[in-house]
């Protein structure tokens, strides 16, 4: 009789800066914006290829819509991508009305190609930032991130997916960083 691994499908969520915490612009033709969206797009295929199907974004500008739409695109682009979810963990109603322009209608376009959205608020309330943090942790096996350091809400949150045991996978690299 062979002996068959059953591969248990795993889950992974975003966190990360908002545009203005970044050292870096986040617009295209930016030398280092371009290795940030190739190094993202290569964790999430391979966290993708080692069965890794969930991913949940918070939908706060910079990181989270960024990384959204990178599995949007690879949903449209590869063989596997069926089998790929995007979640949307929205922590309010009306969430994207402080928003720029520009990035209002990036949320609104993930909206309409993500395959789940969560609204877990009708309305702002002092730490409905945290509790949507803590929600994705929850669900997830792995948190990806691009952390430099930064005091704020996507160290408390590295500090809880730490807590909860969680892989932390960090697109920044820099030897003399500790996370937590």
């Amino acid at each position: 009789m062979k002996n068959y691994e059953i591969l248990t499908e795993k889950s992974c969520c975003f966190t990360g800066y908002r545009p203005s915490k970044f050292p870096f612009s986040l617009e295209d033709g930016n030398s280092e914006y371009t290795d940030f969206e190739n190094s993202l797009t290569n964790t999430i295929l391979s966290l993708a290829d080692n069965n890794c199907r969930t991913f949940y974004t918070g939908m706060a500008m910079g990181f989270d819509i960024i990384a959204a739409e990178t599995v949007i695109l690879l949903k449209k682009s590869r063989n596997f991508s069926p089998t790929l979810e995007l979640v949307c963990a929205v922590p309010f109603k009306g969430q994207e009305n402080c928003f720029p322009d520009d990035w209002k209608e990036r949320y609104n376009r993930i909206l309409e190609n993500c395959d789940k959205k969560i609204i877990l608020s009708d309305s702002y309330f002092g730490g409905c930032y945290f509790k949507r943090n803590h929600y994705m942790v929850d669900k997830s096996d792995y948190v990806l991130t691009w952390f430099d350091g930064k005091r704020g809400g996507t160290m408390e949150t590295l500090n809880y997916a730490a807590k909860k045991g969680r892989e932390v996978i960090n697109l920044y690299r820099s030897p003399q960083l500790t996370l937590f």
